[in-house]
């Protein structure tokens, strides 16, 4: 017999079914290992399903085409280590601070908003690190999101796959497949992290759109400062 979910999780599934609507990147066929679940969280609005990093325990960084002001936005995770399960509701989202130069039509602007949560996350998440370099042609990093590896119909799980900067420019990268690793486009991806491994992971980018076989992504280090001002004032008392 299958497991029936606990209430938290139908709730969620029922939100993020009703939200509906694909939001490109790269994902690979792998799920996500748990250093990489400990970063990374799922944003449903009422149109919309996303991915987001957690740069904070009450704070979460996410794609700005993702979200609305006024829009009410659930924040959803794994809470156990059990990955094919679908997210725990974990919280709402009291505030959202889109970058100030972003502008919807704009496909240059940087795409990047910042979640403060109504309820702190679970101790098992903990705020990625920021990576001061921008990441270069060539280097090898990995890419992480909510999505359901080209298959709409799938659950949402967390995945995980490496890329490789095929180009790079002032705030972005694109990112292609190394090798015969897979990368399916996959509703829910938008707004995943993109971490630098030098023996521990440091977020460089965030996935915020497609083309055919490549991603692009927000390169953080031209926008840190804003970043961590923001963070530190919703943090703030």
């Amino acid at each position: 017999m299958r497991e029936a979910y606990p209430v938290r999780h139908l709730a969620l599934v029922i939100f993020l079914v009703l939200s509906g609507g694909p939001a490109g990147a790269l994902v690979g066929a792998d799920l996500a290992d748990r250093t990489v679940q400990r970063f990374t969280v799922v944003v449903a609005g009422a149109k919309s399903r996303c991915s987001g990093v957690v740069l904070a325990p009450d704070v979460v960084l996410t794609a700005a085409h993702c979200v609305r002001r006024g829009e009410r936005l659930r924040v959803g995770g794994n809470v156990g280590e059990n990955q094919t399960l679908p997210p725990s509701l974990l919280s709402t989202v009291a505030g959202i601070v889109q970058h100030p130069l972003y502008v919807p039509r704009d496909s240059g602007s940087p795409d990047l908003a910042i979640l403060k949560l109504a309820t702190p996350l679970p101790g098992r998440f903990v705020p990625a690190v920021l990576n001061p370099r921008a990441p270069g042609v060539g280097d090898d990093l990995i890419v992480a999101g909510w999505g359901t590896a080209g298959d709409a119909a799938a659950n949402t799980v967390l995945r995980m796959v490496l890329q490789r900067v095929a180009q790079s420019f002032k705030g972005w990268v694109i990112l292609g497949s190394v090798g015969e690793d897979a990368a399916n486009a996959g509703p829910g991806d938008s707004g995943g992290p993109v971490f630098a491994y030098r023996g521990m992971h440091s977020l460089v980018g965030l996935m915020v759109a497609i083309s055919g076989k490549q991603t692009k992504a927000v390169a953080l280090a031209a926008h840190s400062e804003w970043i961590r001002e923001t963070v530190r004032k919703l943090s703030a008392p």
